[in-house]
């Protein structure tokens, strides 16, 4: 019988970036060019299976405007992983990294639990402010996966940033972990 895994991941980052978009993206499959910002924080659920076993994601999409700054982390406690965001057309959503990344250990220290940074809105590439390889050598020195993606486009990236993070944590919980 397959084991099952019930897992939150936090989707953190500015304003605007796309978490709410993407999270839509990856687990119904839909995507609205409606901007409605999160006001605090939205919950989606979504089941994957991995290696055969059944893992129930608990999304947390957490507004990225300063004045739900002292909220946020309380969504934060039990997290599993972390999806850090930004947006590759606006580079104050790059620079704002560090201190996303700063705001969630400092309520989540454990540095086991993993944190995947993304760029999204990668169809906008003749607007893009920030390069691969910038982003890469800022996730590298983070010690963070690095994904590029776009909400509005889908595709396999949208589904390997969630995979990925499941992976990595399912691969700390097991036994022999060699």
């Amino acid at each position: 019988m397959p084991d099952e895994y019930l897992l939150k991941i936090c989707a953190i980052g500015s304003g605007s970036v796309g978490k709410t978009s993407l999270i839509r993206r990856f687990a119904e499959g839909k995507f609205t060019t409606n901007y409605l910002p999160t006001l605090g924080v939205d919950i989606t659920t979504k089941t994957i299976q991995i290696d055969g076993n059944n893992v129930k994601l608990i999304l947390v999409d957490t507004a990225g405007q300063e004045f739900f700054g002292k909220l946020r982390p309380s969504y934060y406690r039990g997290a599993s992983a972390c999806l850090i965001m930004f947006a590759l057309d606006e580079r104050t959503s790059f620079v704002a990294i560090p201190d996303w990344l700063a705001e969630f250990r400092k309520h989540i220290p454990d540095a086991s639990v993993p944190i995947a940074l993304a760029g999204n809105k990668k169809d906008k590439e003749d607007e893009r402010q920030i390069s691969t390889d910038e982003a890469n050598t800022l996730a590298k020195t983070y010690n963070m996966t690095y994904y590029e993606t776009s909400a509005k486009l889908g595709g396999e990236e949208i589904q390997e940033i969630f995979v990925g993070l499941t992976r990595h944590v399912l691969q700390q919980k097991q036994p022999n972990n060699t």
